[in-house]
């Protein structure tokens, strides 16, 4: 008779082995970038056969998709706030969350973004995701200290969301701007909402955004 502990083994081989394939294609990305990412470069990188990425993945175009996704699915969780982190603290945890998950994933981001997949309708429907996600937590952090959210303030988180990723892009593609000066410019821009929040947001978003010390 098998064991259970078998047949738990045997049930999440596949998604081991899709894994391992999965981390020998993002390695292959980060040193070469997703255009010239292939199911050959990946079962050369991992041992495996052409014909195993080609099972677990389907084309090349799925495959870059695929990683892809993964890095989307990376930035979402880490942009997710533990609950018991001090309102006034989120957005510069979330920010930095943000460009860890980034610059881990840079050639990824870069081709996200600007590359190969910035125009691939379910990478992009992916990323509005988060962004959609990011934009409700920011206004319904509002909602939290007592006040309405507003479409105006909406608007203006979304168009916050898009700066970062505008000149984040811009960052990772050749920038000599340390990350800590790229983090404090980042959160300096945030004064953009300050019309739109009551205290204490108010005042929390403008420390934020004070000079560095």
């Amino acid at each position: 008779m098998v064991s259970a502990t078998t047949l738990s083994r045997t049930r999440h081989e596949p998604a081991d082995r899709r894994r391992q394939l999965l981390d020998a294609a993002l390695a292959e990305v980060e040193e070469s970038g997703l255009d010239t990412l292939t199911p050959a470069a990946v079962a050369a990188r991992s041992g495996a056969s052409k014909a195993l990425v080609f099972h677990y993945f389907g084309s090349t175009v799925k495959l870059r998709r695929t990683v892809a996704l993964d890095a989307v699915t990376h930035l979402d969780a880490a942009l997710r706030p533990s609950e018991d982190v001090p309102l006034a603290e989120r957005p510069e945890l979330a920010l930095a969350a943000f460009l860890d998950s980034v610059t881990a994933h840079r050639r990824v981001w870069e081709d996200v973004w600007r590359g190969a997949l910035a125009s691939d309708d379910v990478t992009q429907e992916a990323l509005e995701q988060v962004r959609s996600a990011l934009v409700g937590r920011m206004t319904a952090t509002a909602g939290v200290i007592g006040f309405t959210p507003s479409s105006r303030l909406q608007l203006l988180a979304r168009g916050w969301v898009a700066l970062v990723e505008n000149v984040t892009a811009g960052w990772l593609g050749g920038c000599d701007v340390a990350r800590a000066e790229l983090e404090r410019l980042l959160l300096s821009s945030l004064v953009v909402l300050v019309p739109e929040l009551p205290e204490p947001a108010r005042s929390a978003v403008l420390r934020l955004a004070g000079p560095a010390d």
